[in-house]
């Protein structure tokens, strides 16, 4: 499991992610997604209120200087068809990725990429899909 540091859980937020882990049936699968707006999505007593979800479906090259940069970013969130259960999309978020052990060890970051933070998304994303994530 990775994550961004500002990330606030949920109420049974772990029992939730694993159960739909196993609901993909899927060794292979990786849960991937931008994080929702905390401040308005969870109750004073950590329950969740909100059951929109963010998509990351498309990518860009930006300009940063002397390097172009490839980017991901994600459409508003929306309320889902089908609720607790994984929603399919075709990239990889650093903010929040769970799936089983073997993806670190098979999909390390890559330690030639200059910056970590600008690049790591794609750069994952297609690696994990070659290894069949």
């Amino acid at each position: 499991m990775q994550m961004d540091a500002q990330a606030l859980f949920a109420m049974n937020w772990d029992t939730d992610i694993i159960r739909q882990h196993e609901l993909t049936g899927d060794e292979m699968a990786v849960l991937s997604s931008s994080l929702t707006n905390a401040d308005e999505g969870l109750s004073s007593t950590g329950e969740a209120m909100t059951n929109t979800r963010p998509v990351v479906c498309e990518t860009h090259f930006y300009d940063k200087g002397d390097v172009m940069h490839l980017d991901t970013g994600s459409q508003p969130n929306f309320e889902p068809m089908e609720i607790g259960v994984p929603e399919l999309q075709p990239f990889w978020s650093a903010a929040f990725s769970f799936a089983r052990g073997h993806f670190v060890v098979n999909v390390p970051y890559d330690m030639y990429q200059p910056m970590i933070f600008s690049g790591e998304e794609i750069s994952v994303a297609i690696r994990a899909f070659s290894m069949g994530y």
